[in-house]
């Protein structure tokens, strides 16, 4: 009887060591097989970020009005004491 048990237990033993096996070599066979695929498609994935940001940083440099002369200088000074004093007198 106890050696029924024995001989079952490492029956299963056996099965799951030889199905993790075989598991193990799939996936190796696996990575070497799609090595190629995977590189190329990071370079892909690379290549959109890449473009992506480039795309951000025109986007980003494109050319902003400057305002000519000093009177506009004085004029955002107003417009910034006007919105201090506005704000403290809430």
């Amino acid at each position: 009887m106890i050696t029924d048990g024995l001989i079952l237990m490492v029956v299963g033993m056996v099965v799951v060591f030889l199905f993790l096996l075989l598991l193990n070599f799939l996936i190796s066979g696996m990575s070497v097989l799609l090595k190629d695929h995977a590189l190329l498609e990071e370079k892909q994935l690379l290549e959109a970020e890449a473009a992506k940001r480039k795309k951000k940083n025109a986007k980003k440099a494109a050319p902003v009005p400057v305002a000519a002369g000093s009177e506009d200088h004085g004029r955002i000074t107003a417009v910034i004491s006007a919105a201090i004093h506005a704000h403290r007198n809430r």
